[in-house]
């Protein structure tokens, strides 16, 4: 599991691994879900970076950080690498 994957987690969508890879021994990790961009829920677009994934625009929902087991994560469907700077500096100003 690499930080800034994104994976699908069963019955949740989408989810950004948000955990630091020096914590790759625990059981758990750090997600953010990834919400539809129009979503007034994720509106605040400095705390809710954009990415495009298949050509559909979402956002890194910091706010709703969480903790799930690994095991619960699917299969990696992407990266969010090319954002890292802009979900750290989210994970700053919710932190």
């Amino acid at each position: 599991m690499a930080q800034f994957a994104i994976y699908r987690l069963d019955g949740h969508g989408l989810v950004v691994d948000c955990q630091s890879d020096l914590l790759s021994d625990l059981r758990s990790r750090a997600v953010a879900p990834l919400r539809e961009a129009g979503e007034d829920s994720v509106a605040f677009s400095r705390l809710n970076p954009c990415i495009a994934i298949d050509g559909v625009a979402y956002r890194v929902a910091t706010l709703f950080l969480r903790s799930v087991d690994r095991r619960l994560l699917g299969e990696q469907v992407g990266s969010a690498d090319e954002i890292e700077r802009e979900i750290k500096a989210a994970l700053d100003m919710l932190i």
